[in-house]
Formats: C-alpha cells, sequence, structure tokens
C-alpha cells in the first residue's frame, strides 16, 4: 500500500475505502485508513497461496448437529 509523505492515503487507498461505502472515515481518518490497509495487505500477503480454497489458514466451517 503506498502512503504519502504527510501520512494520508495514496489514491488507490481512498478509492478502495469509498468503494467499501467508508467514505466518512476516510474523511475523519485517513492516516487510520492507510494503516488499516497496510495491515490488510500484509496479512495477505503472509498468509501465502490464497487462490487454493483447501490451503485456508483456518479449517472449513462444518454445521453441528442439533441433537
Amino acid at each position: 500500500m503506498a502512503v504519502k509523505k504527510n501520512g494520508a492515503p495514496a489514491p488507490d487507498v481512498n478509492a478502495l475505502a469509498s468503494a467499501a461505502g467508508l467514505n466518512k472515515a476516510v474523511t475523519q481518518f485517513p492516516q487510520d485508513v492507510a494503516a488499516a490497509a497496510h495491515a490488510a495487505a500484509s496479512a495477505r500477503a503472509a498468509s501465502g497461496a490464497l487462490d487454493q480454497v483447501a490451503a485456508e489458514p483456518w479449517p472449513p466451517m462444518r454445521v453441528r448437529d442439533a441433537k
């Protein structure tokens, strides 16, 4: 994630946040939005093969019997 020198997020982060309906957060807390985007990008990079469903970092969700 690119961040400008003044700490404001780059336009691509703003566009993604706005598309997600976070216009108010982008306006009021631009540095927090940039930090969250950076954290999400880091977590995605660290999780490995995300294109393979079987390589999920957690077990698949299962429905329990209601007995």
